[in-house]
């Protein structure tokens, strides 16, 4: 194919390309808005697909941990955004194959990111919440009525939210006529909580719901003892994995900002390069070879310790 510049003048030659790209954002924001109901659907099913199956329809949790209208902006937004940049260095037909992709893959990750939020937030709340749980158990109040205690002056938050729900369902009819006992209820919200943390907080209360109180109070004290020890563990860790974690951040930005200097100053070379087929592929390994060490950077980040 002969060059743009050869086609038409250099200075409107962006023209050209900027037309195949707009006109495949044009096609993806309209087959979002007309598909937008069918599209909220899905995300319902997929969100239900979510729950952990073989509980009563009444002891079944599982939060919203992206609205579906968040969802639907974020599959839109980025498949505009890739039809417009796969339009400009490609094809209307390759921006239009790649938009779904695309857009599945960014509302994939904006679940798992809004699961991670949740989860930090849930752990900061929980080591707070144990303590006082303990304290007020060892002071002589039952299980219950020391959670209805803790959740009165509790902000809110997931773990809230987690404990609301559990005291809620204690007393609600199930499908075979019996009642939702407590320890049934924090059985069914240790299998479906997201956090391991506070899973394995449920699982032991599991195993003391229907033992004597002071039983419960010391296996709530040594979950806590345990859990203090786990924080202290973590920070250790994190504090040996910050010199790793910031070399890796450094190599890779290092290597980010090279990149966007070639862009910017080889552009045309670039587009060449990567607008291939083959080269396309290439631009796959090169950029994960680029973002690899921050990457590394932050999952040294996440260190997890749920021996307790």
């Amino acid at each position: 194919m002969p060059a743009l510049d050869t086609l038409t003048h250099p200075e409107t030659a962006w023209l050209l390309r900027a037309a195949p790209a707009l006109l495949a954002a044009l096609i993806t924001m309209t087959a979002t808005f007309m598909f937008r109901q069918p599209l909220a659907q899905f995300l319902n099913r997929l969100h239900r697909s979510r729950l952990v199956a073989g509980f009563d329809p009444a002891l079944t949790w599982r939060p919203q941990l992206l609205e579906t209208r968040i969802a639907l902006l974020l599959a839109g937004s980025a498949a505009t955004l890739s039809s417009v940049v796969l339009g400009w260095i490609g094809s209307v037909w390759l921006a239009l194959a790649a938009a779904p992709a695309v857009a599945a893959l960014v509302v994939r990750l904006g679940f798992t990111f809004a699961t991670y939020r949740y989860n930090q937030q849930l752990e900061r709340e929980l080591t707070p919440a144990i303590g006082r749980l303990s304290a007020l158990l060892s002071g002589g109040l039952g299980l219950r009525t020391a959670l209805e205690r803790i959740l009165a002056d509790m902000p809110n938050g997931p773990l809230r939210n987690e404990w609301i729900w559990l005291i809620q369902q204690q007393g609600t009819p199930l499908a075979d006529g019996s009642i939702a006992t407590l320890r049934q209820v924090i059985a069914a919200l240790a299998a479906q909580t997201s956090n391991p943390r506070h899973e394995t907080l449920l699982n032991h209360l599991v195993v003391v719901a229907d033992q004597p109180q002071d039983l419960q109070a010391r296996r709530c004290a040594a979950a806590y003892a345990a859990l203090q020890a786990s924080e202290r563990r973590r920070e250790e860790a994190l504090t040996e994995l910050a010199q790793m974690r910031y070399s890796g951040l450094a190599v890779g930005g290092a290597g980010c900002l090279m990149a966007f200097y070639l862009l910017t100053t080889q552009w045309e070379r670039v587009r060449v390069a990567y607008s291939s087929p083959l080269g396309m592929f290439f631009a796959i390994i090169v950029a994960l070879a680029l973002l690899a060490p921050i990457i590394g950077g932050f999952w040294l980040s996440r260190v997890e310790d749920v021996d307790y």
